[in-house]
């Protein structure tokens, strides 16, 4: 039976408190409850209506503001709108959030399309799980009504933004995302997808006002696009959208002669290159089906398929060269954005791993780049703000500090994190995915252990990517190679120890319709159709 408060409790405890209905002893700025269970503590106002506060998107600061007394709302509306504009819109990088704030003062409907998502979201935050049944049913209303709202509207003669519906998507797909309904998730992309194509094809003469610079929404269905492709793979696209993966935005070359100059212009532009290495990647999947086919058509596509490989190779490099000397420059944000550049130095490490492999890629030739992959799991173990045993006195995490089959069991992360960390949504560049790459394809005991322990302790979830389910995938990866290498569990090994016909190629996940996932996987070189496993959450 769940904790009770009593009824003469005080309406001045914090927010977090309120929503666990738990007794707040009212403590400031943190009080003891808060602090004791690790949980952010939030003050809110006491009042049964408060002014809806959101800042103009041209407006610096993000100042409050107050509207006309008939605008007031209740107190729960103003709530959820707070955790939108303060952590919400943070999760898609500083100035997409302000766009996103300018699109929910003007336009009702994304209003409360942000009033579902900021009551869901500090839910998240809070480990509130097993949310109550008012927030569940204040969360749904406000949901549910702005689907409502959307379906009433006639996109062919309405005077909304013309982003407005793209938008729409985008929050709708954040909002499922976090409820763990990832395969709506999808849907809710994929119509936005088809929305840009459309808008591609057609030519308005409509002078419409926009929320987002034409860039920005690219960028944003660019990030929604990638995670479809690392998750789904090939079978992400319908099939009338498969001839279209290549032009689903317009992708100039990398120009080092105009590179970016600051760290949100650097991650836009990775996000958009990133983009056509998974496009190029997905391709690349559904030919592999029509690899006996002898047709022109074929033939012209894999020579395209070389010529956009050698492209996206060399502008990833210079990508990575202008990274690099932006940081020697050593600007003010190289002190002032710690987090953001750590996730590109992620990144940057992850790609040149990718781009340092063979073509078509074989299991072994990840064995290369064990520095690479060392270095990736010991920045975000710095960015989670974890230490290892042998990192106490090195800035990276060595996989030979224990011989090869030494019986003894693998190390531990030091200090495990507790359970009452709260969890973390993104939808921009995360760690789980360099995580799952680490897990995986790097077959050294020591780095992949403690990936999955990353990755199964850091309660992140970053779009599709949910760093709890893709750990135990990774774990029951791990195990099918260890079990066929014949290696005792919890004994170190390097990956000369997993042999070729002990590795696993494992092919991209799928998620159900339910709370499932299945993942396909098979042996490298062997012909029999991929295994499948079901994973549920």
């Amino acid at each position: 039976m769940g904790t009770r408060v009593s009824r003469g409790r005080s309406r001045k405890g914090c927010l977090t408190c309120k929503i666990r209905r738990v007794k707040c002893d009212e403590g400031k700025p943190t009080c003891q409850r808060c602090l004791s269970t690790g949980r952010q503590c939030d003050y809110v106002a006491d009042s049964p209506k408060v002014h809806l506060q959101i800042v103009p998107v041209n407006r610096v600061e993000t100042k409050l503001w107050k509207v006309p007394q008939a605008n007031r709302i209740p107190e729960s509306d103003y709530r959820s709108l707070e955790f939108f504009q303060l952590h919400t819109t943070l999760c898609f990088g500083k100035d997409t959030g302000l766009h996103l704030l300018q699109a929910a003062y003007h336009e009702p409907i994304i209003r409360t399309i942000a009033t579902a998502i900021g009551s869901l979201h500090r839910s998240f935050v809070h480990n509130e799980r097993g949310a109550t049944r008012d927030v569940t049913r204040f969360t749904f209303q406000h949901y549910n009504k702005a689907i409502r709202q959307l379906l009433a509207i006639d996109p062919q003669t309405s005077l909304q933004s013309s982003d407005m519906f793209l938008i729409a998507c985008i929050l709708f797909y954040c909002f499922e995302c976090l409820q763990g309904h990832y395969s709506v998730a999808v849907q809710h992309a994929t119509s936005g997808l088809k929305i840009i194509k459309q808008q591609q094809l057609m030519a308005t003469g409509r002078n419409i006002p926009r929320y987002m610079p034409r860039e920005t929404v690219t960028v944003l269905f660019a990030i929604l696009e990638n995670q479809i492709l690392e998750i789904q793979g090939e079978t992400s696209h319908a099939e009338e959208m498969r001839p279209a993966l290549f032009s689903s935005f317009s992708t100039p070359t990398f120009d080092p002669s105009h590179p970016p100059t600051n760290i949100e212009d650097l991650r836009a532009c990775f996000e958009l290159l990133y983009n056509r290495l998974t496009r190029f990647l997905s391709v690349c999947e559904m030919l592999e089906e029509e690899f006996n086919d002898s047709t022109f058509e074929f033939v012209a596509q894999i020579q395209y398929l070389e010529e956009e490989h050698l492209q996206v190779r060399a502008d990833l490099g210079a990508w990575i060269d202008t990274f690099e000397a932006w940081l020697d420059a050593g600007g003010t944000e190289v002190v002032s954005e710690p987090h953001s550049i750590a996730i590109l130095k992620i990144w940057k490490t992850t790609i040149s791993i990718m781009l340092g492999l063979e073509w078509p890629t074989t299991e072994l030739s990840w064995d290369e780049h064990l520095d690479k992959f060392s270095l990736c799991l010991s920045l975000i173990s710095d960015l989670l703000g974890v230490t290892y045993p042998d990192q106490e006195h090195s800035n990276s995490a060595s996989p030979h500090q224990n011989p090869t089959n030494n019986a003894t069991a693998l190390p531990l992360l030091r200090p495990r994190p507790s359970k009452t960390l709260a969890s973390t949504f993104s939808m921009s560049l995360g760690i789980v995915t360099p995580l799952y790459m680490c897990a995986t394809r790097c077959r050294d005991s020591i780095i992949r252990h403690r990936a999955i322990d990353l990755l199964s302790t850091c309660h992140r979830r970053e779009g599709l990517w949910d760093s709890e389910l893709v750990g135990r995938i990774a774990r029951r990866i791990v195990n099918i190679e260890e079990e066929a290498a014949g290696i005792i569990p919890g004994t170190s090994y390097t990956p000369a120890d997993i042999g070729i016909i002990a590795r696993v190629r494992s092919l991209n996940p799928q998620y159900g319709q339910e709370r499932e996932i299945k993942i396909r996987y098979n042996r490298e070189g062997d012909c029999a159709a991929p295994v499948e496993e079901i994973f549920t959450w």
